[in-house]
């Protein structure tokens, strides 16, 4: 079951929506479509409770910082030109 900070290798999908893992952070990142129907109803309450989970993770927090700092990426040349 995935449990929002917990484990940086984790990851879970709502059909084309998928939420991966990190110890710092929750990339969601993809295409989830929410029908009027039975199946939308169910996708929609599954990604309501991924959200809920990463809430109440962030709310219980402590000492939350207000940004993340991270270090600038390095550009690397592209190997292929």
């Amino acid at each position: 079951m995935f449990k929002a900070f917990q484990d940086g290798t984790e990851s879970t999908a709502i059909y084309d929506l998928t939420l991966e893992n990190d110890l710092d952070r929750v990339s969601i990142y993809g295409n989830l479509q929410i029908h009027k129907d039975q199946q939308g109803l169910a996708a929609a309450k599954k990604l309501q409770a991924l959200l809920n989970d990463i809430v109440m993770h962030l709310e219980a927090e402590a000492d939350l910082p207000e940004k993340l700092e991270y270090p600038d990426a390095d550009e690397v040349e592209n190997p292929f030109l």
